[in-house]
């Protein structure tokens, strides 16, 4: 097991979550930002093609900007400083009570994208089999593994957020608190390491994944999901609105060219990427509606209509996935035995 030491930063943003409530209009007060790079090459130079704010949970008015670096990479820059996460991550954000934020109809299809990635875990699983889900926010994801695998898991889970933490714990899980960016985990212990839509949100993704790389037994996988820039939903919402750029938590942007290099940077081999199912042009056409004046009540992100729109962009959602187009990816790959 890791000790309860294991991170450098002590717990420092698990401390700043709030459990107050975030306002219906997004606030003009300044947010603390620094200045971003490319996770894949260190630039911080590029063309700007897409901006837009905090569509979903109105954090802030600050209009922020992606910009295409020439290797093909995608980041954030500026980019809220990491003073801001508190601000950025409400205490109402979605994966932090995962269940009961978004809803039956939601759930639904989501436990169907979950039921689709524990098959692909499951290869990878034998009896005692370490596994460690990071950002594992309530645990759903450790949820799912328990209740669709008969074998004895040892399922451990790293979150930075204190009201997940708690949601996870009380489902009974073992969650350390931090950051993976600080977090000390131990070498060549892991059988399996999830991190679902996780890689674009953090700061050092190259670094991340060579901890990822240090942290698996020889021979261990890693899995990943992450929106896919070059998807259909992401091409027809480009400059302002596509979900996957999640303003401002997003900082990278991935396709599969991009992460599939990073993934091979940091040592791993045999990188498999598919298609994912997912509602995310949903997200789009609400951030439109947003972008455009309108102004619901929110709830965790989610607007009175957004069952409706999940509905109604299904079909279009399915054809993309069958055609190896949908907005989320995933990555499985291997550390060398």
């Amino acid at each position: 097991m890791l000790p309860e030491s294991a991170t450098r930063s002590g717990g420092r943003d698990a401390d700043i979550m709030t459990d107050e409530p975030i306002a219906t209009e997004a606030t003009d007060e300044p947010i603390a930002t620094e200045a971003g790079v490319c996770a894949l090459c260190g630039s911080n130079q590029g063309k700007p093609f897409a901006r837009g704010f905090d569509f979903e949970y109105l954090t802030t008015r600050t209009e922020f900007t992606f910009w295409r670096c020439d290797c093909g990479g995608a980041f954030l820059s500026p980019r809220p400083a990491p003073e801001a996460l508190g601000r950025i991550y409400p205490s109402n954000y979605y994966s932090y009570d995962f269940g009961n934020k978004l809803g039956p109809a939601v759930m639904r299809f989501k436990a169907f994208a979950e039921r689709a990635k524990v098959r692909a875990y499951e290869p990878y699983l034998s009896a005692g089999a370490r596994v460690l889900d990071v950002g594992c926010g309530d645990g759903h994801v450790l949820g799912q593994i328990r209740d669709a695998v008969s074998l004895p898991l040892e399922l451990e889970g790293l979150e930075f957020s204190d009201h997940a933490i708690r949601a996870a714990e009380s489902a009974g899980f073992r969650v350390y608190r931090g950051r993976i960016e600080d977090a000390v985990l131990p070498s060549d212990t892991f059988d399996l390491i999830i991190m679902n839509q996780l890689i674009e949100h953090v700061r050092e993704p190259r670094e991340v994944l060579e901890e990822i790389a240090r942290a698996l037994k020889p021979g261990g996988h890693v899995f990943l999901e992450t929106p896919n820039i070059d998807s259909v939903d992401a091409r027809l919402f480009r400059r302002r609105y596509w979900g996957g750029y999640h303003f401002p938590r997003h900082l990278q942007a991935f396709s599969h060219a991009g992460l599939g290099t990073a993934l091979a940077a940091a040592g791993f081999v045999d990188v498999k990427v598919t298609a994912a199912p997912h509602i995310q042009t949903a997200v789009s056409m609400q951030n439109m509606l947003i972008g455009s004046g309108w102004r619901p009540r929110m709830h965790f992100g989610k607007s009175p209509l957004y069952g409706v729109m999940l509905l109604g962009v299904l079909p279009f959602e399915s054809v993309a996935w069958l055609c190896g187009r949908s907005g989320m990816m995933n990555f499985a790959a291997r550390k060398p035995s």
